[in-house]
């Protein structure tokens, strides 16, 4: 039976393994059952965490206000796998943010500088940086 997912970390990037890993019998991860929690706060509108948002920070939260109906976006947090990307795709990412308008935006562990660096250019206050051990708390 085949491997499925990511292996060592290298998942993002399949064509950086060596030959004899590249030929092996392994099946991408397609990461269609990768999940986003979503929660809708009184009074503020959707909170989106991602784990790491292989599918794409904007189709979850798209999705997410999809299937909740609700069209206002509190917060976006999480890592949102945008470091190995090219500036261009971090680029459309951040534009499709700024038409959703989310009171805030905390990128975790995989974002990458370059989404960084523009939310903080482009978003301004809606930046909120986060560190190890940070807490939010949402809600009225």
């Amino acid at each position: 039976m085949p491997t499925v997912g990511v292996k060592d970390g290298v998942g993002c990037f399949p064509d950086k393994l060596p030959e004899a890993k590249r030929t092996a019998s392994v099946i991408p991860d397609d990461f269609e059952h990768e999940l986003a929690t979503c929660f809708n706060v009184k009074g503020r509108g959707l909170v989106l965490l991602a784990s790491c948002g292989h599918r794409g920070i904007v189709n979850s939260v798209k999705r997410a206000m999809e299937v909740s109906g609700v069209k206002k976006v509190h917060a976006v947090a999480g890592g949102l796998h945008l470091a190995p990307q090219k500036e261009d795709y971090v680029r459309e990412t951040v534009s499709a943010l700024k038409e959703i308008n989310p009171d805030c935006v905390i990128p975790m562990h995989c974002t990458g500088e370059v989404f960084i660096s523009m939310v903080q250019k482009e978003m301004g206050d809606k930046f909120v940086r986060s560190y190890t051990g940070s807490r939010y708390v949402f809600g009225a």
